[in-house]
């Protein structure tokens, strides 16, 4: 969000603006007016042709002069002649105001030009000097001749002092507002600016973000369609090898056994082709789009057990509910991978699956009594060429924050341990 100024700065800092633009104005107009005044009205001992149009001349032209400075940029400016100007100006006041008491209203323009031009103490003490000639036009124009016009006029001079002291008190206390005034907005100008450069920053990390995004998510796809065809049509696969392998071997001596290994095989490649296009389209596994989990992997345990002619059973602990999709596929696949494992590298002739529902967990444990194998050695499957069934599993299981557990050894027999965070549907 882009920081502005408030309103009641902006407010003080256009009012004073709008002032220093009409001091030079108000000038011209106060002294044209004085000049006519003092043609028009006669005064005793004036001298209109002698003293005041020149000297209104003079003012005039001084006025103007101090304008064009106004406009030179840098120290010829305001700073470098700002006393001089005052000085001169001052003067001319003071002679009109003697010749013409009626300059009085063009005499106030000096706390204008000390307020404008002076800094400092130079101000408040041009604005103290201001205050005579102010004060002999309001005795009359003319110079005391006698201690009681003396007092009179330091009376007058005494009055105006405090009326200026007011004034400038007030006109300092605006000057410190101005001053915080245009601080903030350099402030803000710079924060703005940072901010601005900030954005533009974000959204070049935006961008990239996006196409580190599209990659990310064009990877994951590829990880995800290898799990899915690994799960499936290369466990099918590998099925319909081992069934077609058995047809072979009882087909001399026992046809009917040939014929259900083919059969088999057939089932198999018909199940990994329907698998397949459910993996393609991101679906669940079919299992488990017509029974629950643990139904799915009951009739999981019992195809195994038809199909290698081995003993096989699950049990169920806990009481089961409905989890995230997400955990049941998991789950599912690395049953199908341990059992697929069990029959293809182990040789088991049985096997137990557990599924056990706990109070935010959820674990699913495959044992089989096969020929098991070195852990720290190079996995079977992987040696002969075959899937990459271990790490498949433990990647599907750390994506949901799970751990997955290995404890075999040669001749020992093999248990795969999953455990996921029983996530519910509704979270």
């Amino acid at each position: 969000m882009i920081m502005r100024p408030s309103a009641d700065e902006n407010a003080l800092g256009d009012w004073q603006d709008r002032l220093d633009r009409l001091i030079g104005p108000l000038c011209y107009v106060a002294l044209l007016i004085a000049t006519a005044l003092a043609l028009l009205i006669p005064v005793p001992n004036a001298r209109p042709a002698a003293v005041v149009l020149p000297a209104a001349a003079a003012a005039f032209l001084w006025l103007v002069l101090r304008s064009v400075l106004d406009r030179r940029p840098g120290p010829d400016g305001r700073a470098r002649y700002a006393g001089a100007h005052f000085a001169v100006l001052l003067a001319l006041i003071t002679v009109l105001v003697l010749d013409n008491p009626i300059f009085g209203f063009f005499a106030f323009t000096g706390y204008l030009h000390a307020a404008q031009y002076l800094r400092g103490r130079a101000r408040m003490a041009g604005a103290a000097v201001a205050t005579v000639p102010t004060s002999l036009s309001q005795v009359g124009g003319v110079l005391p001749d006698s201690p009681a016009k003396v007092g009179g006029l330091l009376a007058v001079v005494a009055f105006n002092l405090m009326v200026v002291g007011l004034m400038f008190a007030l006109s300092e206390a605006a000057d410190r507002l101005s001053a915080r005034r245009k601080a903030a907005n350099a402030e803000l100008a710079e924060a703005n600016r940072l901010l601005t450069e900030t954005l533009a920053e974000n959204a070049g990390l935006h961008a990239q973000l996006l196409v580190q995004a599209r990659e990310a998510g064009a990877a994951d796809e590829r990880r995800r369609l290898a799990r899915e065809i690994h799960d499936t049509v290369a466990q099918g696969l590998a099925g319909i090898v081992t069934q077609l392998q058995a047809a072979d071997q009882t087909r001399a001596q026992d046809a009917a056994a040939a014929e259900r290994h083919q059969a088999n095989a057939a089932a198999l490649a018909r199940e990994s082709l329907t698998q397949a296009r459910r993996a393609v389209h991101a679906l669940r596994p079919i299992e488990l789009e017509r029974a629950a989990l643990p139904e799915a992997l009951a009739e999981l345990v019992e195809q195994w057990r038809e199909r290698n002619d081995a003993a096989a059973g699950l049990t169920v602990t806990g009481e089961a509910r409905p989890l995230h999709p997400e955990v049941e596929v998991t789950l599912l696949r690395i049953a199908q991978e341990s059992l697929a494992n069990a029959a293809k590298y182990a040789r088991a002739s049985r096997v137990g699956v557990t599924l056990s529902y706990m109070p935010g967990l959820v674990t699913l444990d495959v044992r089989d009594d096969g020929v098991g194998f070195d852990p720290a050695a190079e996995p079977a499957s992987r040696a002969a060429g075959g899937g990459y069934g271990l790490d498949v599993m433990r990647r599907r299981v750390q994506r949901l924050a799970g751990r997955l557990d290995l404890e075999t050894e040669p001749g020992a027999g093999t248990t795969v341990s999953a455990t996921l965070p029983a996530i519910s549907m509704e979270e």
